[in-house]
């Protein structure tokens, strides 16, 4: 699903070089501007040249009497840094939690909280990753709230933290990137180590529990995988298949046509391929997350690009990434959410181009070049609501007929499975696998979480013992469906979970901005919820049926 951008972004170092000396140092920060300074905050872009600036208001605020004002700022990447500490220690765990506002350009915007690392060999550039993303409200204030660990590299030296919106390429930024915004009660504090959240080591292995059936798969940002991480120890004793969550997108792995930025998924496939983990790529093609250059024609940017000029960049990208990865990568979502929300495929009018340009065509083709470098790769459609939505069923089982029936190499259809816990019915869930099988193809789950919502109405609640049982008792079913399923050849030989913990789940924050959820197996501190063990053990839940 949609989340966020590149890991990633080297090429901003020698910017943000010039302004890394003056930050303060400090080993944690907890700044509200009620004394009217900025707190040791500074812009990352260069007020001397006019760029983006900073100052304390008192007309908008979360909290108190004043807060930070963001402004002046032209490029995605503009926004208030701060020094974290000078002697960046592996393990580190630091507690983050900020408040956001904004109150021009879309209802809903993205922000992401980033840090910038020097190392001890001064002459080598500064590393910068995106550490979380998330939504805001326009007009309401929403709250971040994050752990960040410090990695496992000993040539690293100081780290700052900074706020930006989505990156961009500085040519592509549109006026909605260069909007105001406002910060406000910010706290990293540095975890005692005695306190630090650890991974259950003294479980049993999720992956053993289900082996005779399917191998169990999870999605992961580059972060995750950093072997430092207590997340890391949660993927080795648990998992056995990897899949990125959005480095594998397009704008994070051509953001500038030619040059592909290989090291975000680079980073996850030589974890898996060190943890002996299959791999799977999430996606070749989708409408989202595309770089604005793919659309656009290369003489004038305003204008669209041909369809034969498009068809070629869509070829390239495609046969890049699938040569470079054959026998190594077993499984790719080729094209991901086609399906329109209203009927038939998605058009310009949902926000696909390749549709707008291409026409339906592009779907096929996409397949078919995949399927030239690849033989023996496992090429997959995928798409949400299949389980749920009669109509949009029924509209894969039409496409998949047809390109089965052209000779397209479609061999199986993926089931995101973003669910919660009322709908859909366990019958349903079958009843759409024993159709798309009944096609002669297979069918995967491939983004499975159980929201604690059921709708973008339900005002944010409590996560209470009644619900964990819940959703233990609705993985339990389910799964034992799958189960079935597989045995009967039905499904593919690996089912999805769509995160670890539920603090990195996607869900939080969407569809309803400031709204957290808990979707996943394990908490937010790496501890297993009922929901884990109604798949180990439920035996362990009491209470369940």
């Amino acid at each position: 699903m949609n989340k966020n951008i590149l890991l990633i972004m080297v090429f901003l170092a020698s910017g943000a070089l010039v302004y890394a000396q003056n930050y303060n140092h400090v080993t944690a920060i907890d700044t509200n501007f009620e004394d009217g300074t900025l707190g040791g905050w500074a812009p990352r872009g260069s007020p001397e040249k006019g760029l983006e600036k900073l100052e304390v208001v008192k007309d908008i605020k979360h909290s108190g009497t004043s807060s930070l004002r963001v402004f002046n700022r032209s490029m995605t990447w503009h926004g208030p840094i701060h020094k974290l500490t000078d002697n960046a220690v592996a393990g580190d765990v630091y507690s983050v939690s900020a408040w956001i506002y904004f109150r021009d350009g879309p209802a809903t915007g993205a922000f992401t909280f980033s840090v910038e690392r020097s190392f001890k060999d001064a002459s080598k550039e500064h590393a910068y990753q995106n550490v979380t993303s998330f939504q805001a409200k326009k007009g309401e204030w929403t709250e971040l709230k994050t752990e960040y660990t410090v990695g496992a590299d000993p040539t690293q030296a100081g780290i700052w933290v900074y706020f930006e919106l989505p990156y961009k390429e500085d040519n592509l930024v549109q006026p909605n990137d260069k909007i105001d915004f406002w910060l406000d009660d910010i706290k990293f504090v540095k975890l005692d180590p005695a306190s630090r959240p650890k991974a259950e080591m003294n479980i049993p292995d999720l992956y053993k529990a289900w082996e005779k059936s399917f191998d169990i798969g999870v999605a992961v940002s580059r972060s995750d995988v950093d072997v430092s991480s207590q997340n890391s120890q949660l993927l080795t004793k648990h998992f056995t298949v990897l899949v990125a969550g959005n480095e594998q997108k397009m704008d994070a792995i051509q953001p500038t046509e030619g040059k592909f930025n290989w090291e975000p998924a680079d980073t996850i496939i030589s974890f898996g391929e060190m943890t002996g983990m299959r791999l799977r790529w999430h996606p070749l093609v989708q409408h989202t997350q595309n770089p604005a250059w793919v659309f656009q024609d290369k003489a004038n940017a305003s204008r669209p690009v041909s369809k034969d000029a498009l068809n070629q960049r869509l070829k390239t990208h495609i046969q890049t990434i699938v040569r470079r990865y054959k026998g190594r990568v077993e499984s790719y979502d080729v094209i991901n959410e086609a399906l329109s929300e209203r009927s038939g495929l998605r058009t310009g009018g949902e926000g696909s181009k390749w549709h707008e340009i291409l026409g339906p065509e592009y779907i096929d083709n996409a397949f078919r070049w995949a399927r030239e470098v690849d033989p023996r790769a496992q090429l997959v459609i995928n798409d949400f609501n299949l389980e749920s939505d009669s109509r949009k069923r029924q509209e894969m089982f039409n496409l998949v007929r047809g390109m089965k029936q052209r000779g397209v190499p479609v061999d199986a259809v993926g089931l995101q499975m973003h669910i919660d816990l009322k709908s859909p019915s366990v019958q349903e869930i079958r009843e759409t696998i024993e159709l798309f099988a009944s096609l002669g193809v297979k069918v995967m789950i491939t983004e499975m979480d159980v929201s604690m919502y059921s709708s973008a109405s339900e005002a944010k609640k409590p996560v209470t013992d009644a619900l964990l049982l819940e959703q233990a008792q609705r993985y339990k079913d389910i799964f034992a469906m799958l189960r079935d399923q597989a045995q009967k050849k039905n499904l593919t030989d690996m089912v999805v979970i769509w995160g670890t913990t539920d603090n990195t789940s996607w869900k939080n924050d969407f569809p309803v901005p400031g709204r957290t959820d808990a979707p996943l197996l394990f908490d937010s501190r790496f501890q297993s919820k009922p929901a884990f063990w109604g798949l180990v053990d439920p035996s362990k839940v009491r209470g369940l049926r």
